[in-house]
């Protein structure tokens, strides 16, 4: 039975940003579209193993990630951080060539147990 694999893309779009009426539309969603690309990237290359979710942490109300907030708060990560079944592997980016090489590992070390 093959393993499924959750990678959670937690993020704050409103991080670092300067509101312009006339450009915030486009800008608020770069990460949120880079999410979707990987979300179509791995569903092309892991069909029905890879789940992608875009998590807006501050605006969403979830609590669950209330340890991750405090490290971002306290400047230890940066946004967005990306979680591969629940575990932090990688923050700052959403780098799709990284992201496909841990999943590749996580598949190629069998089912968890």
């Amino acid at each position: 039975m093959l393993q499924r694999v959750h990678i959670q893309i937690l993020d704050n779009p409103m991080e670092g940003i300067l509101y312009d009426e006339d450009h915030a539309p486009e800008i608020i969603g770069t990460n949120k579209i880079l999410s979707d690309e990987l979300s179509k990237e791995m569903n092309y290359f892991y069909p029905s193993v890879v789940y992608v979710e875009y998590i807006d942490l501050f605006t969403d109300g979830d609590e669950e990630f209330e340890d991750i907030k405090e490290l971002l708060r306290m400047g230890a990560l940066t946004t967005p951080v990306i979680l591969i079944n629940g575990v932090l592997k990688i923050h700052g980016g959403i780098p799709a060539s990284v992201i496909r090489k841990e999943v590749d590992k996580l598949l190629s070390s069998g089912p968890a147990h």
